[in-house]
């Protein structure tokens, strides 16, 4: 037979084929069929953001072939043709062909979006609250700043007064000032260019596998020194106005009377304001942080939702014609050929020893593929419209091999066969959300089949719920735990054509052993082997370690952990703000502690004084906290479905977290007071 062409991966030249420069023109097998080698990718060459262990690409010509309704097409826009104007297009060929074809209207319908959103759907929201937690730290530390500034520029009362005795203008004035504080900001904003360098590449390291390659490509260039430039000018201009202004506003008299001391009420409230605002917006963004967080260590405790230990996992993918028919047809059970196959695996890895059960399912958990379905006896849904659900095929043993508990009815058993009435058993979740209130067992659906979860075609009869399952959790912020349903592998209906050897399924294999699972892995290797030479099982994994690595559990972590570190940040930054201002006033104060102690105030009454003015306004910025982090909580809670708008554990520890730091801060500076000397402070 004539070999087909194929490209490889730079990795399958260096590893599978020596690396020798004569490989073009090389053959051999894949699934049994003759291949050519027409050519080499580049190193790290992905055609799609997912093909990290690609080995080759193979040419077919899918066009002739009606049953492929399932392919993406990608292609570049014309200038000046609009997304929304193709889009309109693509839907009118859509129409066209569906019509032609006799399916169900609306089956199948047009969608056009850009290529990063088609892979990797809209992450406004996620950006959206990113950008807000950095803001957030950003108002903090400008709210940081202008208070200390309104605190130095009370402490050069006398300084500013002197320069407008001899001549200088308010507006002269305030010009230094910020001219000062526009100096400061460059050196701040040099330091921070200096971590975000630094930063920059420990985000590359720790960004799950999964996300989009361009964010493994961030780096500082020109613009990113341009808005970081401007963000720091900008920020000390706007939030030193209102200091420098306050400082410019001199009254000679009322100085030479404070000695230089600077303490008006009007500037105590100012800066009580601002220590309101900086505690505040910390407990708001340790709120958002608690709540991911609460939401993390939730999703870990139910995770994965059955018992993993001992539990080995691998996929085998079939492909070629041997086992599949070559006449194109749109509706097919799986061949028995694949029957065969899969039937004499298992009898060979159920005869391993330490192996104690072992079943086929098309998808392990954890992976989440969704098909449209109708309720039989309900109204037809909108096209477009229509539930969904997670479709997988297993074998009689595969739920008991996984562990997933039957609540009521019965799972699949081996009569359940193409000949016998259809069935299906679904998860708690799809029972409740579907039949609440009601009895699922007895109840009939219709799936709607096609690769990809497209639905294109109905399946020719309908399903019988047997059985009721639990839930397998389903690790993710942003997705709410799916419905599933499983069906009988050997009742599954194929929606693909049977054209030459395009055609492929994909079962995994589920071990339950007794042993060390991975010490299995060479005994199932052989056993596929032994059942077709042509054949391999692949991508041995525990389901721990299947867990572990999951793009929605990995992803989960991230985001926690980036929430995390801004929450962390802002109550240092909280921190380090109480400390100066707390420091200034007792710098500023010390005369006065001084006359108080020789009157015979002892230094804890002192103490408990400044304690109980600066808990004043950590109490107002902890009230305005929760009723903002209550509000995010909502918003939070719209986009990451497992968050709980209020949840009293998180803002009870948040919140004496936040106090507990707020007081740790000033501690330190009122502390001081006990070892003030009163003799030495009254020439203070």
């Amino acid at each position: 037979k004539e070999a087909r062409s194929i490209v490889i991966s730079h990795e399958t030249w260096q590893r599978r084929l020596g690396g020798v420069k004569d490989v073009i023109g090389t053959s051999f097998h894949v699934d049994g069929e003759p291949r050519t080698v027409i050519g080499v990718m580049p190193r790290g060459f992905k055609l799609l953001p997912w093909e990290d262990h690609i080995a080759f690409w193979a040419a077919n010509d899918l066009s002739k072939i009606p049953q492929a309704r399932w392919m993406v097409a990608m292609g570049r826009l014309k200038p000046g043709v609009a997304v929304a104007a193709a889009e309109a297009e693509a839907t009118t060929i859509s129409r066209q062909v569906i019509e032609a074809r006799g399916d169900k209207p609306g089956s199948t319908k047009a969608r056009v979006e850009p290529i990063h959103q088609a892979f990797f759907g809209r992450p406004q929201d996620v950006l959206t609250f990113l950008l807000g937690a950095v803001s957030f730290v950003l108002l903090i530390a400008c709210a940081n700043v202008a208070n200390l500034l309104l605190a130095a520029g009370a402490a050069r009362q006398k300084e500013l007064a002197l320069r407008a005795a001899t001549g200088a203008g308010r507006g002269r004035l305030v010009s230094q000032l910020l001219t000062e504080n526009v100096l400061l900001s460059l050196v701040g904003c040099a330091f921070g260019l200096v971590l975000a360098f630094w930063g920059t590449r420990l985000f590359v390291l720790i960004v799950p596998e999964d996300f989009p390659e361009l964010l493994r490509e961030i780096h500082v260039d020109a613009r990113v020194l341009g808005f970081a430039l401007l963000i720091s000018v900008g920020s000390s201009l706007l939030f030193g106005l209102v200091p420098a202004l306050r400082a410019s506003r001199i009254d000679l008299v009322e100085v030479m009377k404070e000695g230089g001391r600077g303490g008006s009420g009007a500037r105590r409230r100012g800066r009580s304001a601002l220590l309101v605002a900086e505690v505040g917006l910390s407990m708001v963004l340790l709120v958002g942080a608690g709540l991911m967080m609460r939401a993390l260590l939730r999703e870990q405790r139910d995770l994965p939702g059955f018992d993993t230990r001992g539990l080995l996992t691998a996929d085998i993918l079939l492909g070629g014609t041997k086992y599949f028919d070559k006449t194109p047809q749109d509706m097919n059970l799986v061949t028995p050929q694949v029957e065969a196959l899969y039937d004499r695996v298992l009898e060979r890895v159920r005869a391993i020893p330490g192996v104690a059960r072992a079943g086929i399912i098309s998808r392990l958990p954890l992976e989440v593929w969704g098909h449209p379905f109708a309720i039989v006896g309900r109204p037809a849904p909108e096209p477009g419209k229509e539930p969904r659900a997670d479709l997988n095929e297993v074998d009689a043993q595969a739920l008991d091999t996984l562990g997933i508990r039957l609540l009521r009815g019965r799972m699949i058993e081996e009569r359940d066969v193409g000949s016998s009435p259809w069935v299906a058993v679904v998860n708690k979740t799809f029972a409740d959300r579907h039949f609440p209130g009601a009895e699922a067992l007895g109840q009939t659906i219709r799936l709607s089949i096609g690769p990809g979860g497209r639905g294109t075609v109905e399946e020719p009869q309908p399903r019988e719920i047997v059985g009721v399952v639990a839930d397998v959790a389903y690790p993710s912020f942003f997705t709410e735990k799916p419905a599933a349903v499983y069906v009988p592998f050997r009742q599954h209906v194929w929606q693909y054509g049977r054209e030459d050897e395009w055609i492929h399924t994909r079962k995994a294999l589920a071990v339950r052993a007794s042993v060390d699972p991975l010490a299995l892995v060479r005994g199932l290797t052989e056993a596929v082997r032994e059942v077709d030479r042509d054949q391999a099982a692949h991508d041995f994994m525990t389901m721990d370690q299947r867990v572990a690595s999951s793009p929605s559990v990995t992803n989960s972590r991230f985001f926690a952990s980036l929430f995390t570190t801004f929450g962390a940040l802002a109550i240092l930054l909280a921190m380090v703000g109480i400390y100066g201002v707390m420091s200034w006033v007792v710098s500023q104060r010390t005369s006065e502690f001084g006359i108080r102690m020789a009157l015979g105030a002892r230094a804890r009454d002192v103490v408990t004084m400044l304690l109980g003015q600066s808990l004043r306004p950590i109490l107002g910025g902890l009230a305005l906290g929760a009723l903002g982090g209550f509000g995010l909580s909502r918003a939070l809670n719209s986009v990451f479905w497992r968050m709980t708008s209020a949840d009293p554990v998180v803002f009870s520890v948040i919140g004496a977290l936040m106090l507990a730091a707020a007081l740790g801060a000033a501690w330190v500076p009122v502390h001081r007071v006990t070892r003030i000397d009163p003799q030495q402070a009254l020439r203070y």
